[in-house]
């Protein structure tokens, strides 16, 4: 007998031993099964390591995803494309202008999508945003929303960004002289809530002097998805998703998603049963569902597809613009003669307007669209844009004498937007920070298809007006009221964090501030010229007034 059970435990054991190496044997066949893929087909590439493939530095926060794909792409400079393994994923880096349009513009049917850095299982709101939907549904929701940010939608909002940017100057000319020195992302991103919950959700906020406000504490939670945690996690969703699902991987609370959504439930009844509307994008959003519903047509946009396009414009404004208007600034204090260039434009366009900027006059300012589009080429707020591929589609040879190769269903493009942005090919001395490449185009872009930080073709970012407006407002009443310096806590030259996948400085983006004396003196003029004009309002309604007065007694 005890034989007999001895003999039973030794073949469990041994069953077990066997299944636990087959399940090894496979997962490690899993892990490397492409890891030739690339040697294969002569494309350049950086030899892989087993399961995670090219992401070793990222992941042991050796580097940045900019830094990394930086590198793969420079491996030579006569391939049309290169190849980078995201983990176990083989990804197409493409490096042609013309290969680049080609997949993003002329051949949209065989590109229609990204590659969702979110698997919908496990997060039914990002799943479902506008920049992850894919291909009919993705279409329809497009056309849908295109119409809210053109330019006479944006020019109706131009107030409500003006009010929220004269508050953060006002804010920042007044700063002690202890506070002068400060930490500029998280300053901005107060400025970025406010601007959205005006515009988006007509939520009319001041996270500028009270950032304790809990529109602007759920704003944060629900839209910190670039940190080192989060970053991991759009890793696992994009490359295990049955782990995401299983872990319960959500980027958004569920609290989180409760106080947006409440928010335009409560805010569209409110509308509703007073007959109010305000010229946001909350009320286009109900617009365009009152449209569609009563169209007659089998499409409907429920509240609910509100509430989530709603938040959809939220997370794709709130970190984008705070990173984007966060390395300007640096730049801008990092290049003085560049800034005193911009304010002599601001200034002079403040006198030419009677102290007050228009929709118009931010909209002419040519300098400042260059300062911008400018320090967007040296730091995209992401380092690529992607295609996913759904129809087999041939590529050329990736270098002379080669193969044509072709991308199979599933496969997914990077456009590697910081690579290029830094490619001599394209911009002379490309490390170099200047505007004037953008401002006179006798001296600038040798290829001026070689800049588009908003994304190319149909999946363009529909916000692309919106934020550059945004970022002008801002720079406007800031500039006009302060100079931004250098300051000791200053990072010079910046260096990028490492680990994460968006461009954030390694311990924070430190300037110091310094209120304008000259600009001073001109808004207190400004100011004086608003004030007696009130008081001459007032004194000729007071007049207007008496007058009324003594008529009315003579004829009684």
């Amino acid at each position: 007998m005890v034989d007999l059970q001895s003999s039973s435990f030794q073949m469990d054991y041994l069953s077990i031993s066997l299944s636990l190496i087959a399940a090894l044997v496979a997962i490690y066949y899993l892990a490397t099964r492409n890891s030739d893929f690339f040697k294969r087909h002569g494309i350049p590439h950086v030899p892989p390591t087993p399961f995670i493939g090219n992401m070793g530095s990222l992941v042991r926060r050796k580097s940045n995803l900019h830094d990394l794909i930086n590198r793969i792409y420079n491996l030579d400079p006569d391939a049309k494309y290169v190849g980078i393994y995201e983990f176990t994923t083989p990804i197409i880096i493409l490096r042609d202008l013309e290969l680049i349009k080609t997949i993003t513009m002329k051949h949209l049917e065989h590109f229609p999508d990204h590659r969702s850095f979110v698997y919908e299982g496990a997060d039914p709101v990002f799943g479902r945003m506008l920049f992850t939907m894919k291909g009919e549904r993705w279409k329809e929701h497009r056309n849908m929303l295109t119409p809210i940010l053109t330019s006479s939608k944006i020019k109706g909002m131009f107030k409500l960004m003006t009010e929220c940017a004269v508050r953060f100057a006002d804010f920042l000319s007044v700063l002690p002289e202890n506070e002068r020195e400060t930490e500029m992302k998280a300053l901005l991103s107060r400025y970025a809530n406010d601007v959205i919950a005006s515009c988006v959700y007509g939520v009319s906020v001041d996270s500028i002097n009270d950032p304790k406000n809990v529109f602007y504490v759920y704003g944060r939670r629900g839209t910190n998805v670039l940190g080192l945690k989060k970053s991991m996690f759009v890793l696992i969703h994009r490359n295990m998703p049955w782990l995401a699902k299983l872990l319960g991987l959500r980027f958004l609370e569920k609290h989180v998603q409760k106080f947006f959504y409440d928010l335009v439930y409560e805010t569209i009844e409110n509308r509703e049963r007073m007959g109010a509307s305000r010229s946001d994008v909350l009320q286009l959003l109900m617009d365009i569902r009152d449209r569609v519903n009563n169209s007659g047509k089998t499409t409907t946009m429920t509240v609910e597809n509100v509430a989530l396009h709603a938040f959809t414009f939220y997370f794709g404004g709130f970190d984008s613009i705070t990173s984007a208007t966060t390395l300007l600034t640096q730049m801008l204090a990092e290049h003085p003669d560049v800034q005193a260039r911009l304010q002599q434009e601001i200034d002079e366009t403040l006198r030419s307007n009677n102290g007050e900027l228009t929709y118009d006059a931010v909209h002419g300012m040519r300098y400042m669209e260059a300062v911008i589009n400018e320090a967007m080429r040296l730091y995209p707020i992401l380092p690529f844009l992607d295609r996913m591929c759904v129809q087999s589609f041939q590529l050329p040879p990736p270098l002379p004498g080669g193969q044509p190769f072709t991308l199979r269903p599933g496969m997914n493009v990077w456009i590697p937007l910081a690579a290029i942005g830094r490619d001599p090919e394209y911009f002379d001395h490309p490390d170099k920070f200047d505007p004037d490449r953008f401002f006179d185009p006798a001296r600038g872009v040798k290829n001026s298809g070689a800049h588009f930080p908003f994304g190319l073709g149909q999946r363009k970012c529909i916000g692309e007006r919106f934020a550059m407006m945004e970022m002008k407002v801002l720079l406007c009443y800031v500039l006009a009221a302060c100079n931004v310096r250098i300051g000791s806590k200053t990072m010079v030259p910046m260096e990028l964090e490492k680990g994460v996948i968006n461009a954030s400085v390694k311990g924070g983006f430190w300037l110091k501030i310094e209120p304008r004396k000259i600009i001073a003196s001109l808004w207190r003029t400004v100011f004086n010229v608003i004030l007696l004009c009130c008081v001459q309002v007032v004194n000729d309604a007071d007049r207007s007034f008496q007058n009324s007065r003594i008529m009315l007694c003579d004829i009684i």
